[in-house]
């Protein structure tokens, strides 16, 4: 017997079957939300030496290129180019390498010597803190005592961290878990740099075979975008962030300052995270501060105001220059969902993020505007709110034909149609 098959109802049949698949695993998705970011924490924690490595290579990228260069121009028509690879990707690796064991060297052993410093003499801290407090609230009681029982709190509560801050420090897991993916992550990273141009042919001989070609040339020219945008912003930033540490570092040792080392770190590390960051690391550095001489906590905070403003408005500008073209206020949505979803790496991220998806829904509404042969500058329609009409937009000059087809009434046929 032989059998017929409508495909009219094979096609509903199998929309029908993708719905309630869907429907299932959404359903799923709710009930069982924690079990599935317990299997992605899992996949993600397998993969973290992946992530390190694409991660490491997309830093040493640059310095690999400026490499290649300079090679290119002491051994001009060179016909070795794996031996130029080699070499260059052998002189990023121990650029960077050089100086992450360097700031290791430097930043690590202040940090402990600082740190066993505030454990040793925390009660000490707390009763000058208190003392500078007393003298400078002498003719407000109420507001004396309010400081007094604030700080009474945080130093019980400070006491209480004390044995868990030092099995902290103590404890090694946690340090050899990123040792571990950190070395994996390096020797990964050097064999992607050195067959970095085969891996993106091999890319993109996977889209085109997938997808349609203007999908695929579609989404080449994101990663290309993307690219484009996030080393801009992510390279920048970190170039501008270990320049301001230095000069925070300088500052801070010139004046005087305690814990100067603490706080440079603290200050440069903050300062990756845009507008927010150098206001979130003045919070803890002014804490240290206030712990060891309450005096010169306002010296700290206008150092870092003017530190601030001048990498806001001359060294910033400077090393990034346009690399997000983010208005001010997606900058901050950026940052409350990016730091809300993701934390610190949410923050970091979030703004190069916010501004590739800015920079695309924006060349799309440009490209549909020159369709209707509209102006696509802002501008534009901020000057012409609430008047924007064909003859406003129209950009074009009339053609011949159009003059001629524009009928002029006489005088008769205006005063008859006035009722004149």
């Amino acid at each position: 017997m032989k059998l017929y098959t409508n495909k009219k109802y094979n096609t509903i049949a199998l929309y029908a079957i993708i719905v309630i698949a869907v429907n299932v695993i959404i359903v799923t998705a709710i009930f069982k939300f924690d079990t599935i970011l317990s299997i992605l924490g899992k996949i993600v924690s397998v993969l973290m030496p992946v992530i390190w490595g694409f991660g490491i290579a997309y830093l040493m990228n640059p310095l690999m290129v400026s490499t290649e260069r300079i090679y290119q121009k002491i051994f001009k028509n060179s016909k070795r180019p794996k031996l130029m690879r080699a070499v260059s990707v052998s002189v990023a690796a121990l650029i960077l390498l050089g100086i992450i064991v360097g700031l290791i060297a430097i930043v690590i052993p202040e940090f402990v010597n600082s740190f066993n410093n505030i454990v040793d003499n925390f009660s000490k801290l707390v009763e000058n803190a208190q003392k500078w407090l007393e003298k400078l609230f002498r003719n407000y009681p109420k507001i004396q005592q309010f400081f007094n029982k604030q700080i009474n709190d945080v130093g019980s509560g400070l006491i209480k961290l004390q044995p868990v801050l030092e099995n902290i420090v103590d404890s090694a897991s946690d340090v050899f878990s990123i040792l571990y993916n950190f070395i994996l992550g390096y020797i990964m990273s050097i064999y992607l740099l050195l067959g970095k141009e085969t891996h993106i042919a091999q890319t993109k001989k996977l889209l085109f075979a997938k997808l349609k070609k203007s999908t695929a040339d579609k989404v080449l020219r994101f990663g290309n975008d993307a690219n484009l945008v996030f080393s801009g912003f992510l390279i920048g930033k970190l170039i501008d962030s270990l320049i301001i540490g230095i000069i925070c570092f300088i500052g801070l040792t010139i004046i005087g300052m305690p814990y100067n080392v603490i706080i440079s770190v603290i200050v440069g590390v903050t300062n990756i995270i845009p507008f927010f960051g150098p206001f979130i690391g003045a919070v803890p550095s002014a804490l240290l501060v206030f712990l060891d001489d309450p005096g010169m906590v306002i010296w700290l905070l206008l150092f870092i105001l003017v530190l601030q403003q001048f990498d806001g408005n001359i060294l910033g500008p400077k090393i990034l220059g346009g690399s997000t073209g983010l208005p001010a206020i997606w900058v901050m949505i950026a940052l409350f969902i990016g730091g809300g979803l993701f934390g610190f790496i949410g923050m970091l991220l979030g703004v190069p993020t916010f501004a590739l998806l800015y920079k695309i829904v924006r060349e799309s509404i440009n490209n549909k505007l020159k369709k209707k042969k509209m102006p696509t500058d802002t501008q534009y329609y901020i000057d012409n709110a609430g008047k924007l009409t064909d003859a406003h937009v129209r950009r074009t000059p009339l053609t011949p034909e159009e003059l001629e087809s524009i009928s002029i009434p006489s005088c008769d046929e205006v005063n008859e149609a006035l009722d004149v």
